[in-house]
Parts: structure tokens; sequence; C-alpha cells
């Protein structure tokens, strides 16, 4: 079963499993943070992760 993303409206496998760090930054942040769990793609997700990573240090502490 496949969804779009609300980001950028690709198809993806919500069921798919993470594995990259940044994907599961991102997710964690769209869990806690943005409230869009489930909605993203793996891109998307990696992307918001890596730029969390990057550039904001009260994350991940």
């Amino acid at each position: 079963m496949t969804q779009e993303c609300s980001l950028c409206g690709k198809a993806f496998d919500p069921q798919q499993p993470l594995t990259d760090p940044a994907q599961l930054a991102g997710c964690h942040l769209a869990r806690q943070e943005y409230g869009d769990e489930g909605l993203l793609c793996a891109d998307c997700l990696t992307s918001r992760g890596r730029l969390a990573m990057m550039y904001r240090s009260d994350c991940f502490d």
C-alpha cells in the first residue's frame, strides 16, 4: 500500500523500514515536533533529519 508524501507528493510505502540515522532523526522530529509522522517519504525524512542534525543543537542532546 502506498501513499503520497505530504511534502513532496511522491508515492511511498509507509511500512518500509527506516535504517539511515538521518531518516530516524527525521522520524523523531515528525513524531515529537511536527505531528506528521507517517505522512512523509524516506527522502523528506532524511532531509529533515540531516538539516536538524547539522543546524539544531537543541534536538539531539
